[in-house]
């Protein structure tokens, strides 16, 4: 009898991710509380996140590499060619990021394409030149990770991100102890850090299974750099839409009246988003993996309906005025003018469980067919949408909230991707390409 999927193996498979990907974006906030409490707040918000913004565009390939290593690898010799792949992109992003840095791009892409402010885009360049290595870290992380999901070693990874936020939460707190400095340019050498910490723990973990040639693994089937590209240049492109969506809302806000004041709200609200939901992104690694037949997927779509139930949950504390008071005041040390731009943004992020969940859980399944033109098809309707409805709304109605503006366009991005997905996967589910039937349970070995 085939082994039958339980409610016990999902969950264990997914609390380390869900642990991963609460802490890896804790960053964000964890920064934040430092970038609060620099001597011009408003400053260093603006110039972080925008800084941030740029490095986190620049490695949207490397993202792709954690989902590629997991659908492929196959044996030592498609290892090796994961690892070339991963230290070309890498490599060739922090060049990129060391070029706008450190040349007269610096003001083209800060001042003309970003439209910030001259004393914020001086600031974002410094930001950015330190952030420079961390392409090549979160691609070498990526087949890190991307192994230890292949190899059902989960706790693997969550390790990893632990030591992370742990000692990125020590230098931010040297930071806040000694109140000196730029919080900008403090938070991009603690984030640089916490990575370059998390990369090697990782490889520490998974340097076993590469030593013994990845015994665990049934498909031996080497792989060619052809179909590593097939596979992930859709995942690269979305990726890429993904991570634009910052640079492209920044610069959008960048033509409000007041483009300091709405960068930085922006730029402390987006990490509170993704920290909220983060956990329900590891739920495509669920679908990906897991699931060996209708059964299981039966169960699967359960456990990530109770997840969404439980984060729309947590969601309804953190919005509640006394709770968010608590945050934006006394945790961020925002101004009242700050938090008055802030807190009604907040309240957009109960819809992002929701589109999340089932973005997350068609996109595993749409891995699993090898289906991801989607990917490139949803980034490009995505991207136009925000720009489209962005400048329009900047255009008719120049006084908006810049924080609510942002966030707004933030959570329509996911919707887009929410519904394609779900589409596209309701569509190879019929095809009878994800499994024979959602509705058959699993047969005996050798049954007609």
């Amino acid at each position: 009898m085939t082994e039958r999927l339980t409610s016990r193996d999902i969950l264990r498979f997914y609390l380390p991710l869900m642990a991963t990907s609460q802490m890896m974006t804790l960053s964000g906030p964890v920064i934040n509380i430092a970038v609060g409490r620099a001597p011009d707040p408003t400053l260093d918000f603006a110039a972080y996140w925008i800084g941030f913004s740029i490095i986190l565009f620049l490695e949207a390939p490397c993202l792709s590499m954690q989902q590629v290593t997991a659908a492929l690898i196959a044996g030592h010799a498609s290892f090796r060619k994961l690892m070339i792949c991963a230290l070309t992109i890498g490599t060739s992003a922090t060049i990129g990021a060391l070029a706008i840095a450190l040349t007269p791009l610096r003001d083209f892409v800060f001042l003309d394409i970003i439209a910030t402010t001259p004393r914020v885009a001086e600031r974002a360049a410094v930001v950015l030149a330190i952030l420079a290595p961390i392409p090549i870290l979160i691609a070498l992380r990526g087949v890190g990770n991307g192994i230890g999901i292949r190899m059902k070693r989960t706790i693997l990874v969550a390790r990893a991100t632990l030591f992370r936020i742990l000692s990125l939460s020590t230098a931010i707190g040297i930071v806040v102890v000694l109140k000196t400095g730029s919080g900008a340019i403090a938070g991009a050498f603690a984030l640089l850090t916490g990575l370059t910490i998390e990369m090697i723990v990782i490889w520490i973990g998974v340097y076993p299974f590469v030593r013994d040639r990845f015994p665990l693994l049934k498909n031996r089937r080497d792989i060619t750099y052809r179909e590593i590209i097939r596979v992930s240049y859709p995942l690269a492109i979305s990726a890429y839409v993904w991570t634009s969506t910052r640079p492209v809302i920044n610069a959008i806000l960048g033509r409000l009246p007041d483009p300091e004041l709405a960068q930085a709200g922006f730029g402390l609200i987006a990490p509170v988003v993704l920290m909220t939901c983060s956990p329900l992104w590891a739920l495509h690694n669920v679908s990906l993996i897991l699931p060996e037949s209708g059964s299981d997927m039966r169960k699967i779509i359960r456990f990530s309906f109770i997840i969404t139930l439980v984060y729309i949950g947590i969601i309804l504390v953190l919005i509640n005025p006394p709770v968010r008071h608590l945050l934006l005041r006394n945790a961020f040390a925002l101004s009242p003018r700050m938090e008055a731009l802030v807190a009604p943004a907040m309240l957009l992020i109960l819809i992002e469980p929701i589109l999340l969940s089932v973005r997350s859980v068609c996109q595993g399944l749409i891995m699993r067919a090898r289906a991801t033109e989607i990917f490139g098809i949803a980034s490009g309707i995505k991207l136009l949408m925000i720009i489209g409805a962005g400048l329009f709304v900047v255009n008719r109605h120049p006084g908006v909230n810049g924080a609510v503006l942002g966030t707004a366009l933030f959570v329509c991005a996911d919707f887009v991707d929410a519904v394609l997905f779900l589409w596209k996967s309701r569509v190879l589910a019929l095809r009878g390409v994800l499994f024979p039937s959602l509705h058959e349970e699993p047969q005996e070995e050798g049954a007609a």
